[in-house]
């Protein structure tokens, strides 16, 4: 059986890795110049507290090639078969590290995956990963068929408060500002890797409405996941929507974590799914 490691932006929380079989490596997050592992020793209800009252903007730091190697390292020993994916190449070092790290263990038993995506875009890629991995796929067949998934993966997401990717350097300030001062809330998606602003919206509702107008051809067979950055009350009324609007039934609600919250701010709202 192909061992599956990931990285704790896909946001699983410990159990459903612990259920699906899944090796998460950690992400460190620093809050006022203390460092937190995300999901150990820092959970999501927290992080947000913290992000309400931190003095400066929480920092987050890259797997480094080390810590691949050492979670990898004994899974080859073992005699396994390992399958590792990445948080997007465009949003963060981590898998220049894995690179690296695969470079050096040089095993014909090791794949790595830049997943180009991050949160329920990575969810959804781990979740298929996981049903052909079950199917007995070979591992070179893997991650061939997880290539050409990642082309069909689509994330879509409501940011409720730009001052986040403001101050983490992803919205240039000029635009951060007028949008706060307008009452748009930007409509973001994931292209080639990277963040980029596909939509506005003017206040949460209308940024809903056409969130869901940049839905379409989804494909219902595969995994479709909702979540929202602690806020379930904007994500209860963003789930009656989708479901009445996109006919999407799915309990699936992933918690946007500290790495991703850092920048997505509290009240993001989003999904993602596959296109046929």
């Amino acid at each position: 059986m192909i061992k599956l490691v990931i990285d704790s932006t896909a946001d699983l929380t410990a159990q459903e890795a612990k259920d699906l079989g899944v090796t998460v490596i950690p992400m460190k997050v620093c809050i006022d110049e203390k460092e937190y592992l995300a999901g150990v020793n820092l959970d999501d209800e927290t992080f947000f507290s913290l992000l309400k009252t931190c003095k400066n903007l929480p920092h987050t730091t890259q797997i480094n090639q080390d810590e691949y190697i050492n979670t990898i390292k004994p899974m080859l020993d073992n005699g396994d078969e390992v399958f590792v994916m990445a948080l997007s190449s465009g949003l963060s070092g981590s898998f220049n590290s894995l690179r690296l790290a695969s470079e050096e263990l040089n095993s014909p038993n090791l794949e790595i995956f830049d997943t180009l995506n991050v949160t329920m875009g990575y969810k959804i890629l781990v979740l298929e990963a996981l049903k052909l991995i079950k199917s007995g796929v070979s591992l070179k067949e893997l991650k061939t068929k997880m290539e050409e998934l990642r082309q069909k993966c689509k994330l879509i997401a409501v940011i409720d408060n730009v001052k986040y990717l403001i101050k983490g350097g992803r919205l240039s300030l000029v635009a951060g500002i007028a949008v706060t001062a307008l009452n748009i809330k930007p409509i973001v998606t994931i292209k080639d890797g990277k963040l980029v602003v596909l939509s506005k919206g003017i206040g949460y509702n209308h940024a809903i409405k056409n969130l869901i107008k940049n839905v379409g051809n989804i494909d219902f067979e595969r995994a479709i996941s909702l979540g929202h950055s602690n806020d379930l009350t904007k994500f209860q009324q963003f789930k009656k929507e989708v479901g009445k609007n996109l006919n999407i039934s799915s309990d699936d609600c992933t918690g946007i974590g500290p790495i991703i919250g850092t920048h997505a701010g509290p009240g993001c709202v989003g999904m993602a799914y596959f296109e046929k």
